[in-house]
């Protein structure tokens, strides 16, 4: 299910994106709260990127058989975590970016690394995503300083990130993987995705990160090797995600990531894959 979030949509153009008639929108409406919530005098509601990503869960999780309360329980509880995962009202936040940007232009590579190691073990890995890396990575590309320095920075700023990630520890050995990453591009879906990896591995799921570059041939073969109950494709770039995917993952249900996706950034990406897993 293929859904671009960044502009309000009818209840028919929803329900055609999400496979579903518009009277079981109107249904989980009326039953369960789950509606639009963006409305104009004399004009129809339209559903917002919030309504969007509540709805997609919703009508992920009654495709695999949980029953429509159950479903609906989980949307909304996922979307209160996303929300809360979010860098609005987070104190601190933006000295920490400002911090890990100054850093980063100084070409101070161990006090950069501590201070973002500090700052997920103080946040988590997707507070710290939203709040504090993205913000620093802005406040680079502000600064008041020669283009060439820029780049630096943003490659120190990066290349920290990484390594803190990937330390984040894993679930132990033996675990089943619930989870496989696979991305369209080697650069920023390649590490949008070890951030998620990491973030799901705080809360004790196991995944498979096979990287960037796989046509959907390898894809399918991974996918019947480790039947994972998810499958992550991440994608910043516009056109179609997942052609030939979808039909190849069998049980495994295909979450689109990235810019436009049904899963625009981190956080909508974990809440959707947690909802699944939690099923």
């Amino acid at each position: 299910m293929q859904t671009t979030v960044d502009e309000p949509l009818s209840a028919g153009s929803l329900a055609r994106r999400l496979g579903v008639a518009t009277t079981t929108l109107r249904t989980w409406h009326q039953r369960y709260g789950l509606g639009p919530s963006e409305h104009e005098s004399g004009r129809h509601r339209r559903y917002t990127p919030h309504d969007i990503a509540r709805l997609t869960m919703m009508a992920q999780l009654t495709t695999r058989g949980v029953p429509a309360a159950e479903a609906a329980r989980r949307a909304r509880r996922e979307s209160a975590v996303r929300a809360a995962e979010r860098p609005c009202d987070d104190p601190g936040s933006d000295a920490e970016a400002r911090g890990l940007a100054r850093a980063a232009r100084r070409m101070d590579v161990l006090g950069l690394r501590e201070a973002v190691s500090r700052a997920v073990a103080g946040r988590g890995v997707v507070r710290t995503w939203h709040a504090v890396a993205g913000p620093a990575f802005q406040h680079i590309d502000r600064a008041r300083c020669p283009e060439t320095r820029k780049v630096i920075a943003r490659r120190l700023l990066a290349r920290s990130l990484g390594e803190v990630l990937a330390a984040v520890p894993r679930p132990p050995a033996g675990t089943p993987v619930q989870v496989m990453l696979v991305a369209a591009d080697d650069g920023r879906d390649v590490a949008a995705l070890d951030a998620l990896a990491a973030a799901l591995a705080e809360r004790g799921i196991a995944s498979a990160h096979l990287g960037a570059g796989l046509d959907s041939a390898v894809i399918a073969a991974a996918i019947t090797r480790a039947c994972p109950a998810v499958l992550v494709f991440w994608s910043d770039a516009p056109g179609p995600a997942t052609a030939g995917i979808e039909t190849a993952a069998g049980g495994t249900v295909v979450v689109e990531a990235g810019l436009g996706r049904t899963c625009p950034d981190l956080a909508d990406a974990m809440a959707a894959v947690t909802a699944v897993v939690a099923g």
